[in-house]
């Protein structure tokens, strides 16, 4: 932080405290988790993590830097007569981009509501954090899921620490959206976050989306070769932060149907399983499946139209202009052309474009299908599970990240009385579902997928996840 760092904004009706360090690290190393001065006044934000653009849409005032792990607290005004429940929000962006400084992260709207303490965080992104660079030993042997290290290392303050701001540290939900929901629930594969949290939730990512350690280390070699340090990979620690972002989006996929198809061939959870020491060694289905963590509520949610921001903002990289061409990604996934044709057909209705298609096909593998085959895992093994589908508002297409701004209780600039009412449930979902307040939802999942919607969704929702699992039945999703 710098002195001169503009004073971080309050909220009405809460007590903020912002850009509180919860650990330090060196430069791909583990992080070591901090001692907190209560005695320190928190009211400037914290240095957000490097990405690879300016960063002036995260309201980033303390700039960005590798000296990021920090995180933002609010509570009530008023203090409660017991310890309150937790909300910890780990922000999306692809791994590569987002920050607790940017208002779709502050959670000072679910504290407002007088029931929750609320809890934002900063990891380390891309080159820096989402890069798997442990096979190298030597000074980069620490390097294995760094993020996820991070947020660990976050759970962990909020356990010690948490109790100092009316939090109670044995109710904690973790919860995030996109990158930051498949962060929330690669903690099931983890066994050092075992005990860190009571519930988890996850909006537009869940158990899925593994990174495998073959794709991990195929991109730490690209990554290194790009840079020139293949023969000595140490060298990294000595390059400026700005190569290390332009070399790994030079050499990753960007292409989505690559990036989260079958191979996943993006960044993110790296499963090591049977290496010893590795950060994430079971796959979080499995997990689930296992009844281990059968006490963990969790619950899981997607945006019915969740791939068509891409086909509103993206068009000339998202568009295959025929739907022979989704049928060829669907056969480069290793499904059987005629059964990749089915899928296809599947989802080609209501005059669709082949760019709808597209996306509505991956909405479904991508989404739907592991968060109703996560929920149903978790209730068959005995535990709570709770499935969502998302739908529009006037003024807001249920596209990827439409309820951010009510996933941490803020309202959109200029939004509709309609989404206006959305966005209230949502929120008030959170809170039903961080309380411990379950029996406010809609019946929990048995042995089909039920689910609650909010919004206007095109269909209804029981029954979109239940044709995904017929659909796609057989098919793995990692």
């Amino acid at each position: 932080m710098t002195a001169t760092a503009p004073k971080a904004p309050t909220a009405p009706g809460v007590r903020s405290w912002w850009g509180i360090p919860y650990a330090t690290a060196e430069r791909y190393r583990r992080p070591v988790v901090a001692v907190f001065d209560p005695d320190r006044p928190y009211d400037r934000k914290g240095v957000v993590s490097v990405q690879p653009d300016s960063g002036d849409w995260l309201e980033a005032d303390s700039g960005m830097g590798e000296d990021c792990l920090n995180l933002n607290v609010w509570a009530p005004e008023q203090p409660a007569g017991k310890a309150l429940p937790v909300t910890v929000y780990i922000h999306g962006g692809g791994f590569e981009y987002g920050a607790n400084t940017q208002i779709t992260s502050n959670a000072a709207g679910l504290a407002a509501s007088g029931r929750v303490v609320s809890v934002s965080i900063n990891y380390r992104l891309g080159a820096l954090g989402a890069l798997s660079l442990s096979q190298y030993g030597g000074l980069l042997a620490e390097a294995d899921n760094l993020f996820l290290q991070d947020v660990i290392a976050a759970l962990t303050w909020v356990r010690q620490n948490i109790a100092h701001f009316g939090g109670d540290p044995d109710q904690v939900t973790v919860y995030g959206h996109s990158a930051g929901a498949y962060s929330t629930f690669g903690l099931l594969g983890a066994s050092s976050a075992n005990g860190l949290y009571r519930r988890l939730a996850g909006f537009s990512g869940g158990p899925a989306r593994i990174v495998p350690a073959w794709w991990a280390e195929e991109l730490a070699h690209r990554f290194v070769t790009e840079l020139g340090v293949a023969d000595n990979p140490d060298k990294l620690l000595g390059l400026d932060a700005a190569s290390l972002m332009a070399a790994l989006r030079k050499v990753c996929p960007t292409d989505l149907g690559v990036r989260g198809g079958v191979d996943n061939q993006a960044t993110g959870v790296v499963l090591h399983t049977g290496r010893p020491g590795a950060v994430v060694h079971a796959h979080p289905m499995d997990v689930l499946a296992s009844g281990s963590h059968r006490d963990v509520d969790v619950l899981l949610s997607m945006a019915s139209d969740d791939m068509g921001w891409w086909v509103a903002n993206d068009l000339d990289r998202f568009d295959p202009h025929t739907l022979d061409r989704v049928t060829d990604e669907v056969v480069r996934w290793r499904i059987p052309r005629s059964r990749a044709k089915k899928i296809v057909d599947a989802h080609d209705q209501g005059a669709r474009t082949p760019a709808e298609v597209r996306a509505a096909l991956m909405a479904d593998y991508l989404f739907a299908l592991p968060a109703a085959r996560g929920a149903l895992a978790h209730a068959a093994a005995g535990g709570n599970a709770h499935l969502l589908m998302i739908g529009p508002a006037v003024g807001a297409p249920a596209v990827h990240g439409t309820e951010m701004y009510a996933l941490v209780g803020q309202e959109k600039p200029g939004r509709s009385p309609e989404l206006a009412e959305r966005d209230t449930r949502v929120r008030d979902v959170v809170l039903d579902f961080a309380t411990g307040g379950q029996t406010r939802l809609w019946p929990a999942v048995t042995d089909r997928p039920i689910s609650g919607s909010v919004g206007n969704p095109p269909f209804e929702a029981d029954a979109h996840y239940q044709a995904a699992l017929d659909l796609w039945e057989g098919i793995d999703r990692p």
